[in-house]
């Protein structure tokens, strides 16, 4: 059954809930004329300048700003959600809420019902089978008590018999097709065995991931053996009750403490062990994201429960990278970000295992602000910092991350740290922070106008490797707005366009994204000649971005006011995806780059091959097989020999 809500059944709640009793049952309140006053309790203050109006049933605070109702109150207070909050108090007045059939309930209910028994399952075989005994000692080797495994649902997916999960299934009356659906097993793939189903996590260590409610909905499954071709980490793939950018690690037991914390903090962590050993310590506001980036989703998710957040992600290159990543996307919902910079090497789990919770605790409280975070690590890669060409690379990207957010508090605030740390006088700053948000604007624009056109490309599936298809097919048969009565229509005999490659569209949409990404910038420089590149599009997109590098100004402005109005959707729809992109992967920024100029470079030669006459003749022949064995080199080669070989073939 699904939950709906009507205004009349709110308001019926509203009537029978005394707000003043609700918020007077969580601190004090004295009576101040037709209203009621207290300290505040969602920040910290001596003065009281929380008000709450019984007559109205609203409550505000002139310190903070905080202000809403008694299902507003529930929500900030406890971290629930509207629906939570709706149920909580309606069974408190006895209010009963209407319901309609869900046609998908059932089907929830029942992917619900195996994960719940399943983790009970995996935590039987974690304590009890004999098999589970190298899992037992990984788990004493990384110091995690019995109680905190208890407590996390940890469990061992048992290797033997092979179907175990099968066996499993058919006891408790699950047919194979629904554990498939589950995402427990994976469907035969060979038409001579139709049974040979394969259970996804055998052998491996397996940590539950609860929704907000609390629920199991999937599995992270670490590996315990080396096993060829295999990752060590495997998450449970979408399903009815999964959705990877709905879903924070921990945010179940983590929200409560979030929304209580003085500062309404929590604690962000890249992997599931830190969440656990932050838990274990006594820092329970902390989640992480589920195998993948985190999201503008996630961000939106977290948001409800907490005002401000500090990363915690490992202190090298791209643990680093990953935190302003990230850092740019809550500011860009207004959302206050530190960073807590660790050490080369060191992780959460390990800061606090070995050199125990006060250290952590230090790190957390000394964390930087997001910019200076910034600064200090872009600085850190520049061989001259003090040079004006490292100072106006610096400014630009810390521009570039103030300029999304839209909180004039909060931008003014870091813009005024990045001028003390930067030297630069605040006016000057604000001068070219206020072009970078203009050029923002503009771009929306250009985004906007084309966010309904029916241009195949905004909502194109990506392929996660650039490599899945040698021929690079296009991504769409047309870029061309939809025509309306007031068009003249097109000549049959006028072909569209052809777009780009699916590897050219991937490379524009990477530089976009990372346009101020030195280390991206310099690989496409270093690697790519531009006229390896064979659409003028595409083309166009690289020339702007590098042009836009060495020689200032935003040319990705310029390039939406100068292009051929048949890539505008094109174009827009590059600029409306723009962050998006890396959420889907679980590749670095950097591996994605040398992808992309790899399968550049051998649709190049793979197309020089085509041009060579099919008469067999000693030249002819020559030149394939040098053709062929630079593209298997390219194929097989890491990038380290692979971008030699490129440096020697464009210079030849």
């Amino acid at each position: 059954m699904s939950t709906k809500v009507t205004d009349h059944v709110l308001e019926e709640i509203r009537a029978r809930v005394d707000i003043v009793e609700l918020i007077g049952a969580r601190m004090t309140l004295k009576k101040a004329g037709g209203t009621f006053k207290g300290c505040c309790p969602f920040h910290n203050e001596k003065t009281p300048s929380f008000n709450v109006n019984p007559v109205k049933q609203f409550y505000h605070c002139f310190g903070c700003g905080e202000s809403g109702d008694i299902f507003t109150f529930l929500m900030k207070q406890d971290g629930l959600s509207f629906m939570d909050a709706v149920r909580t108090l309606a069974e408190r007045v006895g209010v009963v809420i209407t319901q309609e059939v869900d046609p998908n309930a059932q089907n929830r209910s029942l992917l619900y019902a195996i994960h719940a028994e399943l983790a009970a399952f995996y935590q039987r075989c974690l304590k009890q089978t004999k098999e589970a005994e190298l899992a037992r000692r990984y788990l004493i080797s990384r110091k995690l008590s019995d109680e905190v495994v208890a407590r996390f649902g940890i469990g061992y997916a048992p290797e033997h018999p092979r179907d175990a999960l099968l066996q499993w299934g058919k006891k408790h009356s699950y047919s194979p097709e629904q554990l498939v659906a589950a995402g427990i097993l994976t469907p035969p793939n060979k038409p001579d065995r139709p049974d040979d189903y394969y259970d996804r996590f055998r052998g491996r260590l397996m940590f539950p991931i609860c929704d907000r409610q609390g629920r199991v909905v999937a599995f992270s499954a670490r590996l315990l053996k080396d096993r060829k071709n295999t990752g060590k980490y495997v998450n449970s793939p979408e399903t009815d009750i999964f959705t990877k950018s709905r879903v924070l690690y921990a945010l179940d037991k983590a929200a409560a403490k979030i929304v209580k914390h003085p500062r309404r903090e929590a604690i962000i962590c890249e992997g599931q062990i830190d969440v656990i050993r932050c838990h274990s310590a006594g820092f329970e506001t902390a989640v992480a994201s589920q195998g993948t980036a985190f999201t503008k989703e996630h961000v939106s998710l977290l948001k409800k429960h907490a005002d401000s957040v500090v990363l915690v992600f490992d202190g090298d290159s791209p643990g680093r990278k990953a935190a302003l990543r990230t850092g740019a996307l809550f500011l860009e919902e207004e959302v206050p970000v530190r960073v807590a910079v660790l050490p080369t090497g060191d992780d959460p789990d390990s800061i606090i295992r070995d050199k125990g919770p006060d250290v952590f605790r230090d790190l957390l409280e000394n964390a930087q602000s997001i910019t200076t975070f910034q600064v200090e690590s872009l600085q850190q890669l520049e061989t001259l910092p003090e040079s004006i060409d490292a100072l106006n690379r610096v400014t630009r990207s810390v521009l570039d991350m103030l300029a999304a957010c839209p909180g004039a508090v909060l931008r003014t605030r870091l813009l005024q740290e990045a001028s003390a740390l930067l030297h630069i006088p605040y006016s000057a700053l604000e001068d070219d922070l206020e072009k970078h948000r203009e050029a923002l604007r503009s771009r929306a624009a250009v985004a906007a106008s084309y966010k309904e056109a029916p241009s195949a490309i905004a909502t194109s599936p990506h392929p996660t490797d650039p490599h899945d298809s040698d021929e690079h097919p296009p991504l769409t048969d047309d870029f061309s707005p939809e025509s309306t009565d007031d068009q003249e229509a097109p000549l049959l005999d006028e072909p569209a366009p052809e777009p780009p490659s699916r590897t050219e569209y991937l490379l524009c949409e990477c530089m976009i994204e990372h346009e101020h990404d030195a280390n991206i910038l310099d690989l496409v420089e270093r690697f790519l000649p531009t006229d390896i590149i064979p659409h003028p599009f595409a083309r166009s997109v690289v020339d702007a971005l590098l042009t836009q590098r060495r020689c200032g100004g935003d040319r990705l402005a310029e390039l939406c006011r100068t292009t051929d109005p048949v890539w505008q959707p094109l174009l827009g729809s590059l600029l409306a995806n723009k962050q998006k992109m890396l959420s889907a992967r679980e590749m670095t920024t950097d591996e994605l780059a040398k992808d992309l100029i790899t399968a550049l470079w051998i649709m190049r030669l793979k197309e020089q091959q085509g041009r060579i006459s099919s008469v067999s003749t000693q030249d002819n022949d020559g030149q394939r097989l040098t053709l062929s064995s630079l593209i298997k080199s390219l194929r097989t080669q890491p990038w380290e020999k692979a971008s030699k070989l490129m440096t020697t073939t464009s210079q030849s």
